[in-house]
């Protein structure tokens, strides 16, 4: 089940919460992107070549390379995710960005979910996992109300 465009719940054994950003477009769709862009930049800068302005060819490249690493960079940031899992006995974070994964887990009796108020007006709440004086951020991905959404949702499952 889909709460938001950013959260799907699933229910089973355990229940799971999946927070992923927003993909604009999937790797694939970067390289199609990409390599359009790439075709007709080229084409465009040989044409410029040929007509005796040959300096424009080393800055469509560098426009190429720029644009190549920006692509890459926002794919990375976005295949980060966070799943939350409450089975009877424990909840476990799940925090996975690229190749590392950062996993807090404790006893559903010691977890606490607490949404902090933000100190200055106009910041978001924060929401964390709390248990046994340690702490991890859960929704950093998410907007404000999102935020205060999952909390509840949470809060919910970890008292039943």
């Amino acid at each position: 089940m889909v709460i938001c465009s950013m959260i799907q719940y699933k229910e089973g054994e355990f229940k799971e919460f999946i927070i992923k950003p927003n993909n604009s477009l999937s790797w694939k769709g970067n390289k199609i992107f990409f390599f359009i862009l790439f075709f007709v930049s080229f084409v465009i800068a040989f044409s410029f070549a040929m007509a005796g302005m040959w300096l424009i060819l080393p800055f469509a490249g560098l426009e190429m390379i720029l644009l190549g690493s920006a692509l890459t960079f926002c794919y990375i940031k976005n295949s980060q995710c966070e799943i939350v899992k409450i089975d009877e006995k424990n909840v476990s974070v799940s925090l996975i960005k690229s190749r590392n994964k950062k996993v807090f887990g404790c006893r559903k009796y010691w977890a606490k979910f607490i949404l902090n108020k933000p100190r200055l007006k106009g910041y978001p709440h924060k929401l964390v996992l709390r248990s046994a004086g340690r702490e991890m951020e859960i929704g950093a991905l998410l907007t404000d109300e999102e935020r205060i959404k999952l909390a509840g949702m949470l809060k919910k499952n970890v008292e039943q």
